[in-house]
């Protein structure tokens, strides 16, 4: 697999002229938000010309970041749901955010946390989110992925829901986490599988996949996250791991996390995300190609789109070792 992570319409402005998304005039379904002025259509365009590369390139956009900024879905894109990271929902309703031991609250300038974190075990945030994954399946997207759908961390959450839910379940907490995770992804692939199809069959439903932070170390994802992999493997078509730095100076440790993850995961793929903007093409693709020896595929994140097209021809089509290769 091969692909670009963006949060910027100018790029899916960008990469619908160059062919990789669908356009708005029957080639696809809808214009990306933002281009078209409010009240005006979107104009019609002719027919995008053949893609430039000889392999696909897969557009994940992120309709729902951790900033909270929610956008309609994007046909032809994997539309990415920033699930329990929303600075807009604790800064709103503050009684949100998770909290852990001493009680710590999950939110910026705290130690640990880039954004704030929402309490898994509240129930009109999950419905919401529910819904946008409904929305988001309705559409013909490429597929959904999950974003920032765990718990904080290890210790998290201890606030009431969680304490209720947690000892009405009989479960040890480190089960309990991990179960309503796993639920919580179980209602988000009942929701993609709603959507009819031409018949009476419902039709199918788009490829899912989840994010997981960078630690495939021991049972890490279990006791820090709540992330039990035996349960989420079968209800997710691959992985994603980012693995960002600014420089990619030395690779080693790109190496090392990848091949951790692939020992980790076994027969499931999964696909390496690396940070690319503004970062020396040169370095980059050394760690691509590093990563690419045990990853099922490398997705650019955040560098403008045309460039990242060009450092995914340089990159080259995926290994042949890749499960995703056809993808």
């Amino acid at each position: 697999m091969r692909g670009i992570v963006t949060y910027d319409r100018r790029d899916l402005r960008a990469l619908r002229e160059m062919g990789y998304l669908p356009f708005a005039d029957g080639s696809g379904a809808g214009a990306p938000p933002g281009d078209a002025p409010a009240g005006r259509p979107a104009a019609v365009k002719p027919a995008p010309a053949a893609p430039v590369l000889p392999f696909p390139v897969h557009v994940f956009y992120e309709i729902k970041s951790v900033l909270g900024r929610v956008d309609p879905p994007v046909p032809g894109a994997h539309n990415m749901i920033s699930c329990f990271g929303d600075n807009q929902a604790v800064e709103r309703e503050p009684g949100l955010a998770a909290v852990g031991p001493g009680g710590m609250r999950a939110v910026r300038g705290t130690p640990y946390f880039d954004w704030d974190w929402v309490c898994p075990s509240d129930a009109a945030y999950r419905q919401r989110l529910l819904d946008l994954v409904e929305q988001a399946a309705a559409a013909p997207v490429a597929g959904l992925r999950l974003d920032t759908v765990s718990f904080p961390r290890e210790g998290f959450c201890q606030c009431p829901r969680c304490r209720a839910a947690q000892a009405a379940s009989g479960l040890d907490p480190a089960t309990w986490r991990a179960a309503a995770i796993a639920g919580f992804v179980r209602e988000a692939v009942a929701r993609m599988g709603r959507q009819p199809g031409a018949g009476t069959e419902p039709a199918p439903r788009p490829p899912l996949s989840l994010t997981l932070y960078p630690d495939p170390y021991g049972d890490h994802q279990f006791r820090r996250f709540g992330l039990d992999l035996a349960q989420l493997a079968p209800l997710v078509d691959f992985f994603v791991v980012p693995i960002y730095d600014l420089h990619y100076s030395t690779t080693y440790w790109v190496e090392t996390l990848a091949w951790g993850f692939r020992d980790l995961l076994g027969a499931v793929p999964f696909v390496v995300e690396l940070y690319a903007l503004n970062v020396d093409r040169k370095a980059l693709l050394k760690a691509a190609r590093v990563a690419d020896a045990y990853a099922d595929g490398i997705l650019l994140a955040y560098e403008r789109a045309p460039e990242a097209v060009r450092i995914l021809e340089e990159l080259g089509a995926p290994p042949a070792h890749s499960r995703l290769a056809g993808r």
